[in-house]
């Protein structure tokens, strides 16, 4: 459904787009992390240059990046719960910042999310000018969603703070959130899944499945350059849509119109594609409804559903027995050939965690990517259009080159591994390879970015 927050007041359309984004990572520092912690370290010079090569920003300092990691709270983690390190336009510190982390502790399972979320809302020093996101990188949920193991914190975070309402100012603020799912080891709770995809969805993010921290750079920059492509068509006709909305025009019907006003003008936008790992069911659908809907944790969890059966696709769990060398992924074709390493575990070093696994879908409300039919003249709209982007040459990519129109990150010698938990296992990277699964492409706006769009 689009979302429009109908208090907006300012003239969209005359306004000059906005010229720097801050950005801020919180990144799990639990004993399963390492791998990740490693690549974010030595890729976050190319992900700083190629966001900033794009022509969105004026300057490099123009993109600023903040940093929070997160363990969890005692008893469970003696270390630390969270620690912050404040926005820089200098890469060379956020890398070194990086290089203080090291991946160790956690316990019960979920760790200290919320904490991190809170503090990346009210302790990081936002520009009230800049684009506003938040890149959450972990394998557990938050304490209080209902997991087996959540040990002493099973009503929630110990601080008292809750993650939903926490979620919910930052789409207020206009701060979008993008999860890095780290599979296969977060697909073993219950609910871990399906509350990231709504809590993403509130805010105009996405999830972003990885099976290896090898695509963590490329999952950034995608989602990233998206985001920054549909920011520009927000402050274009965001003031237009606000208006249609406070004078009771259905919020489907002014997403349709919009949609095929864009596409006659042959409007186009970047997109971050990744080959979907999850199966679909009803009660898992039912459950992102919930967290969607809900003002906090408490009134969410007596509604929840059990989901038996894998969470990841049959495609996907082929590979634990097609694949002679174990967790590696093969890329055939244009349209891939997904199989990766499936788990036959849950999560979560030795607790009694049942073996049924849930199976979360990704978001529901994404769905294909063509425009209901309507039957509303769409001539409202003919004065508004995405502004045209060109596709400036990229660092990633396997010829170093990203091609005009589309940027496929497959290598042809891709690589996964199985996470047991607090296990880190580096052996993806040593495999070599960069990219599978996932690609990143110029295409006309589809009807998913604009009913999913947060005019704020």
């Amino acid at each position: 459904m689009l979302c429009v927050d109908v208090s907006l007041t300012l003239s969209c359309r005359n306004l000059t787009p906005l010229s720097c984004s801050d950005l801020v990572f919180i990144q799990d520092a639990t004993g399963s992390q390492g791998s990740y912690i490693s690549h974010a370290t030595e890729n976050i010079e190319e992900i700083c240059n190629t966001i900033v090569n794009t022509g969105k920003l004026v300057r490099p300092e123009d993109l600023r990046l903040g940093l929070i990691a997160f363990r969890d709270h005692p008893p469970q983690d003696n270390t630390f719960i969270t620690k912050k390190f404040p926005f820089t336009s200098d890469v060379s510190q956020m890398k070194e910042n990086l290089k203080t982390l090291y991946a160790s502790g956690g316990g019960d399972g979920p760790e200290a999310v919320t904490a991190a979320l809170h503090d990346a809302l009210y302790n990081m020093e936002w520009r009230p000018e800049a684009r506003r996101m938040v890149v959450l990188i972990a394998d557990a949920p938050p304490h209080g969603l209902g997991e087996y193991g959540d040990a002493g914190f099973d009503n929630g975070s110990p601080d008292g703070y809750d993650p939903i309402e926490i979620v919910r100012e930052m789409a207020r603020r206009g701060i979008t959130l993008f999860f890095v799912a780290c599979e296969p080891a977060l697909s073993g709770y219950l609910y871990a899944n399906e509350f990231y995809h709504a809590m993403t969805s509130l805010t105009g993010g996405t999830v972003l499945p990885l099976t290896t921290s090898s695509l963590l750079s490329h999952a950034i920059i995608g989602s990233v350059l998206e985001n920054l492509d549909m920011e520009d068509l927000i402050r274009e006709v965001g003031q237009h849509v606000a208006n249609r909305v406070l004078g009771g025009d259905d919020v489907d019907d002014i997403a349709r119109q919009l949609h095929e006003a864009l596409m006659l003008r042959n409007e186009s936008t970047k997109k971050l594609k990744i080959e979907s790992i999850y199966r679909t069911s009803e009660e898992s659908a039912h459950n992102i409804a919930v967290w969607q809907q809900a003002q906090d944790l408490k009134s969410a969890r007596p509604l929840l559903k059990k989901v038996s059966g894998s969470r990841f696709t049959d495609k996907y769990q082929a590979s634990k027995y097609s694949s002679t060398k174990g967790g590696i992924y093969h890329y055939s074709s244009a349209t891939s050939s997904f199989s990766p390493y499936a788990p036959s575990l849950p999560p979560r070093g030795g607790s009694s965690i049942e073996t049924t696994m849930v199976t979360p879908p990704m978001t529901p409300i994404r769905s294909a990517a063509t425009s209901p039919p309507s039957t509303n003249k769409f001539g409202e709209f003919a004065a508004f259009s995405a502004p045209k982007t060109t596709m400036a040459p990229s660092p990633f990519g396997a010829s170093g080159a990203m091609p005009r129109r589309s940027l496929d990150m497959r290598d042809g010698s891709g690589f996964g591994r199985g996470m047991d938990d607090d296990d880190d296992d580096d052996d993806d990277d040593e495999r070599g390879g960069k990219a599978g699964g996932m690609s990143f492409e110029e295409d006309q706006i589809s009807y998913d970015q604009v009913s999913l769009t947060k005019f704020v």
